[in-house]
């Protein structure tokens, strides 16, 4: 068997359908654990600003915010397309409780995968690994 880290084999093999499997299989757990990790920032009062998304990262639940006003802060809950506002304490630690974090926008981080594996391992073979690494994510 043939060491499919080296860059000569993945150009080599990057149009072989098998070989681009079984390379996804061996990169992509990798790749979608440090996307993962960069989906996710932990939560506290000074990443809440405006526009920003929250969520549960394996849930359907999301908020943007809207407005900050002193103490109190304005934000959308997505799924029941309702404005809602609450004290910053009170939904920090309502939202600590249920495991909410930062969501960054997963375009922007697949984005900077793209530009940095394509070099590395071609076009063909980085678009059969965010294709599924977004099945993955789903």
């Amino acid at each position: 068997m043939t060491d499919l880290q080296t860059p000569e084999v993945l150009i080599q093999f990057q149009n072989n359908p098998i070989i681009i499997d079984k390379i996804v299989e061996e990169v992509g757990l990798r790749v979608q654990s440090i996307v993962e990790a960069a989906i996710a920032k932990p939560l506290n009062r000074y990443n809440i600003r405006p526009g920003r998304i929250f969520g549960n990262i394996r849930g359907k639940d999301r908020y943007r915010i809207i407005e900050l006003s002193g103490n109190m802060i304005v934000y959308k809950d997505l799924k029941l397309d309702k404005i809602l506002y609450e004290s910053i304490d009170t939904l920090l630690a309502k939202w600590n409780f249920d495991n909410v974090v930062e969501i960054s926008p997963i375009d922007v981080i697949l984005e900077k995968i793209k530009g940095w594996l394509t070099p590395f391992l071609g076009g063909i073979l980085v678009a059969a690994l965010l294709a599924w690494l977004l099945r993955k994510l789903g």
